[in-house]
């Protein structure tokens, strides 16, 4: 596996807690009128209304922007605005091996870093569709989503939620369905990041996907976007499992590796003098 497996053996056994100490306060959204062009309409707001719920504590790049987490997740975003070969990787997968890891945590972090930088625009999808989670950690509404936009001939438009954040818009997983690997395997979900691909070329998008081990259709999604971030959670999923989901996706498709809940050594960042609750490893 060459770096990356390097990367694992830091994994440890050991696993250290997330700490969150402060309240985070309510959100709003607006709900994107429909229409052809949706980032056209991403400008017009028909609707605000208030939330049921906060921001979640783990959404720390909205809680605490200055925090030693914060920093992590904007060397990411460096990597991804600035990579190191040139080649400019817009349409990129978050994922991990199995559940539990906090890939949603990774996905919605990381795209409200990029949405806080100067100039890229984010279009956030939660294709998690058998156990979605974006719209509860970002602390917007349930809302239909990209199942029932997979399912019917609306345009994408109504079913895009713009955020407080005016550069970072969401399409939330929608209602749960019987067959959610048909769906995201289909000729329409394609299209949709081909649409989003090509026709906005300030915009990033992230795509929260199922754990590669349990869900067949991460699989077809890892094949048609231009990277993957893999996300481990230290000292909690077993080495074997992520080795076979990195060679399941390809070893060339990963971008990088999180470490979700990795102590960082003293030495290496003394200069905070406490853990840190993300480390970003560049595979």
């Amino acid at each position: 596996m060459g770096k990356i497996a390097d990367a694992l053996e830091k994994a440890g056994k050991e696993q250290v807690p997330i700490r969150h100490e402060r309240d985070i306060k309510p959100v709003c959204q607006d709900r994107i009128d429909s229409g052809t062009d949706f980032q056209a309409k991403e400008e017009a707001v028909s609707e605000t209304k208030a939330l049921q719920g906060p921001v979640d504590p783990k959404l720390v790049v909205f809680r605490d922007p200055f925090s030693p987490a914060s920093e992590h997740f904007k060397m990411l975003r460096s990597q991804i605005l600035y990579p190191k070969d040139g080649k400019r990787r817009r349409l990129i997968l978050v994922t991990s091996a199995m559940e539990g890891a906090g890939k949603t945590t990774v996905a919605c972090n990381l795209s409200v870093s990029i949405a806080q930088s100067v100039d890229p625009y984010v279009l956030l999808i939660d294709a998690d569709i058998r156990r979605s989670s974006v719209c509860s950690m970002l602390g917007l509404e349930p809302a239909e989503g990209l199942s029932e936009y997979l399912q019917r001939n609306a345009n994408l438009s109504k079913y895009l939620i713009r955020t407080p954040m005016t550069k970072l818009t969401v399409l939330p997983a929608g209602r749960s369905v019987t067959n959610p690997a048909e769906l995201l395997t289909s000729a329409k979900m394609r299209h949709l990041f081909e649409e989003a691909r090509e026709r906005y070329s300030d915009r990033f998008i992230i795509v929260d996907s199922p754990p590669v081990n349990l869900a067949a259709e991460t699989l077809s999604l890892s094949q048609n976007v231009d990277a993957v971030v893999f996300v481990v959670r230290y000292g909690f999923t077993d080495k074997d499992l992520i080795e076979e989901a990195i060679t399941k996706v390809g070893e060339d498709k990963i971008l990088g590796i999180v470490f979700n809940c990795f102590e960082s050594p003293p030495g290496r960042y003394s200069y905070y003098k406490k853990r840190y609750p993300y480390y970003s490893s560049k595979s």
